[in-house]
């Protein structure tokens, strides 16, 4: 008897209830045990603990577990630094909304009421009055938090009867959070490199020297302000991708445009980026958007890129930026910002649908937006009234004359571009949009003509420029293609030549007079116009039973494509895609020597960039291109038999395999059906 009861009470013996766990003294094991009885406290017996039996099997599969989970969050966040992460056990990311983080930075104290954010809508606590459904319809008008909603809308119906729907006043739920270090995520190596203010300064002043001021996508002030207290700001923010696209912008012009290995900053600023920021609405989600799209562009990604231009257009007509705030809101920096990015994402718009021949998704009619003023803001916040406009360049200067001539570019590619070639042209539509052209040029301020203009101002001013000829030249381009009579052909024709002429001239000359204005920016730029031009008029001799033209005519085209060629050779110290450019020209050269019969191989030249052919088959054809889609447009009803720019990629490259890239589907159950 004694032996079989001994295991009882040595159960009875261990067992011990909370209370007496905490006063670490023997429990009775009774219910309840002495202890509670007689202090009159609730006696609870908790369950004992269960424990992995400690085996070699288990260890060595928690072992693997424990490293393909390190290596999903160097996956998820390659800056990670997780012996740092794992000193702070109490780091959590607090689920404070973005759009109160971003609101802090970007906006004044009232937030725009159209800013909106749709994080927690999944929430099924969320209240069904707080949330607008699909169709835009059972929420009225102009409610805070639902982004613009149009005339079209169902809501504006409801809007002469919203005095009907009763405020909910626990709609909007504040969660109290403090700012999170960013330090304390990363690895040891990059916060030390990021905590080298030497070395950031340099980038951010380049970034606001060379790029914001043709683009004037941030405010400088607000922006170094912020950069000054970022570790301050919500880890959560739009900011971080914007100051690390800053970074990689910065890094880029700096190095040149040099096609090194890709910028770590730029791999920072991608890592925060994720569908999250889909989920709110604010001017800083559609500025980290634009500087994402424009950096890949000109980092020759223009797919990706256009995708992001597409995400900013989109969202900023989700903000009502394309309208004009209401005639009793105070005329504040903040308003005259919200035109500025409207005005860039317009001229981005426009610019990359006449790159990539793709349609424009910006139409003139629904905009109500004032063209942003001439004025310097350097010394004013956000919630400041705006000084009165000023006579000399500024920041804003060169985007105020970018969204006039867009408007122009515009309408060259509704009205002759996109049109069908079964539908002559009138030549006096292309004439009336020359015009236009023309007094473009006149109604620009004296800056744009003077001799005497601030140093940094040069840069931007030939920018503009070298834009309006390009898109004058894409005008008589698309006319000849379009006239139905011999004279009108000839005449869009020559215009168009012309135009080619006056761009290199044009170019060739400021990067002969202004050798020290040739960052990467104004590079890239100088680049493609250069190379467009030399196209229009080194592909006449592709033509089939092209009339050759006078003597004067030709040694003037030759002597124009030769300054091209040694403007593209200086400029190819610097920029690879100038390399590749003249390798296209070599090539054409080579396959328009008059001289040469057809049947006769024509001599390589023994200056030129020599490239191997890929061999394969004649009739197969990559359905990509390793240029600008916009480019092929010029060699169409040419003798050239096979594809110009065959195994030159990269300018820039529309195949492209890297992160946030188009990959080719293989497996033909993923094709969309």
């Amino acid at each position: 008897m004694p032996r079989s009861s001994s295991p009882v009470s040595k159960q009875i013996e261990l067992r011990a209830c909370l209370e007496c766990r905490k006063r670490k003294s023997k429990c009775s094991g009774g219910s309840p045990c002495q202890y509670c009885s007689r202090s009159k406290k609730q006696c609870v017996y908790g369950r004992a603990p269960s424990r992995t039996p400690l085996t070699r099997k288990n260890l060595d599969e928690t072992e693997r577990r424990c490293a393909k989970l390190m290596a999903l969050l160097h996956k998820l966040n390659p800056d990670v630094d997780i012996e740092v992460a794992l000193k702070h056990e109490g780091f959590e990311f607090p689920l404070k909304s973005l759009q109160s983080a971003d609101s802090e930075i970007e906006s004044p104290a009232s937030v725009d009421r159209f800013e909106w954010n749709e994080a927690a809508l999944a929430s099924p606590s969320r209240s069904q009055k707080e949330c607008p459904d699909g169709m835009a319809s059972l929420v009225p008008s102009g409610r805070a938090g639902c982004g613009y909603l149009g005339n079209s809308s169902g809501s504006h119906l409801l809007r002469n009867i919203s005095g009907l729907f009763p405020d909910n006043p626990d709609s909007v739920a504040t969660e109290q959070t403090s700012p999170v270090d960013a330090s304390q995520i990363e690895s040891p190596s990059w916060s030390a490199h990021l905590s080298n203010t030497a070395v950031l300064d340099r980038l951010v002043d380049a970034y606001f020297m060379c790029y914001n001021s043709s683009f004037p996508i941030l405010h400088e002030s607000t922006f170094r302000q912020k950069y000054r207290n970022r570790q301050q700001i919500h880890l959560r923010s739009s900011w971080h991708p914007i100051f690390y696209l800053v970074l990689a912008i910065g890094d880029w012009i700096l190095a040149g445009g040099a096609e090194a290995e890709q910028s770590r900053y730029y791999t920072a600023a991608r890592s925060r980026m994720s569908m999250r920021m889909l989920e709110s609405g604010n001017l800083l989600t559609v500025q980290a958007f634009l500087l994402m799209g424009n950096y890949l562009q000109k980092r020759d990604r223009p797919n990706t890129g256009y995708n992001f231009i597409g995400i900013a257009y989109r969202m900023a007509l989700g903000l009502g930026l394309h309208r004009e705030p209401p005639a009793d809101t105070p005329d504040s920096l903040f308003n005259e910002r919200r035109r500025v990015v409207w005005w860039i994402v317009y001229c981005f718009d426009s610019g990359f649908s006449l790159t990539t021949g793709r349609p424009v998704m910006a139409s003139d009619g629904f905009i109500e937006t004032r063209l942003p003023r001439n004025i310097d803001d350097s010394a004013c916040t956000l919630d400041s009234i705006l000084p009165a406009p000023t006579e000399e360049p500024t920041t804003y200067s060169a985007i105020i004359a970018q969204a006039r001539l867009s408007s122009i570019g515009n309408m060259v590619y509704r009205d002759v571009i996109s049109a069908s070639k079964e539908t002559p042209l009138d030549l006096r539509v292309a004439r009336s949009i020359d015009h236009q052209f023309k007094a473009w040029k006149l109604s620009l301020p004296v800056y744009f003509t003077a001799q005497d203009i601030p140093h940094w101002f040069h840069g931007p001013r030939a920018i503009i420029r070298w834009k309006e000829e390009n898109v004058r030249m894409m005008l008589w381009w698309g006319s000849q293609r379009l006239c139905s009579l011999p004279s009108d052909s000839d005449e869009a024709q020559n215009m168009c030549h012309y135009t080619a002429i006056e761009t290199i001239q044009d170019i060739t000359t400021f990067c002969l007079d202004h050798p020290d204005t040739l960052h990467a920016g104004t590079n890239w730029y100088a680049t493609y116009f250069l190379f467009q031009a030399t196209i229009v008029l080194s592909i006449h001799y592709l033509r089939p039973c092209q009339s050759r033209d006078t003597t004067a005519t030709q040694e003037l085209w030759f002597l124009s494509i030769s300054r091209a060629r040694d403007c593209l050779a200086f400029l190819s110290t610097n920029n690879k895609a100038a390399s590749r450019c003249l390798a296209v020209l070599d090539r054409i050269r080579d396959q328009s020597q008059p001289s040469q019969p057809a049947s006769a191989p024509v001599p390589p030249d023994p200056d030129s960039t020599q490239l191997q052919t890929i061999p394969g088959d004649p009739g197969m054809h990559s359905p990509t291109f390793a240029i600008d889609p916009a480019l092929q447009i010029f060699f169409q009803d040419t003798t050239w038999d096979n594809d110009i720019f065959e195994g030159l990629q990269g300018f820039p490259s529309t195949d492209e395999t890297e992160s946030f890239d188009y990959i080719r589907l293989t497996d033909p159950s993923l094709e969309p059906s």
